[in-house]
């Protein structure tokens, strides 16, 4: 990653003991390990959250043409269906009711507002 050699590295570490002192080094070291680990850990986490994302997003990926497949398939056997002289249709067509058959439209109802009447309940 940053192709740092074994010579780099004691080269580093000479100059950290010179410049924090032998008393201070250990708490360096020790606060740097813990901030690594954190850093790996939060990195970790954000890889593992964007492949479920990525995952998610490539199953929605897949089942899209699927489901335009079964629509443009639906629309083909409907045209087909319909195209096709000599089949019996399966379903006639609704007819309108005639005049006699209409019922009447319902007036709309208007409550009394006289102070004699009394409502029914």
């Amino acid at each position: 990653m940053f192709d740092i050699g074994f010579p780099e590295l004691l080269v580093i570490l000479v100059i950290a003991l010179i410049v924090f002192g032998p008393q201070k080094l250990p708490e360096l070291s020790k606060a740097l390990g813990k901030a690594i680990k954190e850093f790996k850990k939060s990195t970790e986490e954000m890889k593992g959250s964007f492949e479920a994302e990525t995952k998610d997003l490539q199953e929605i990926k897949d089942t899209l043409p699927r489901e335009n497949l079964l629509a443009d398939l639906a629309v083909s056997v409907s045209n087909s269906m319909t195209e096709s002289p000599g089949t019996p249709e399966t379903s006639a067509p609704k007819e309108a009711p005639s005049s006699s058959e209409k019922s009447p439209p319902e007036k709309d109802f208007i409550p009394s507002t006289s102070k004699d009447e009394t409502p029914h309940r």
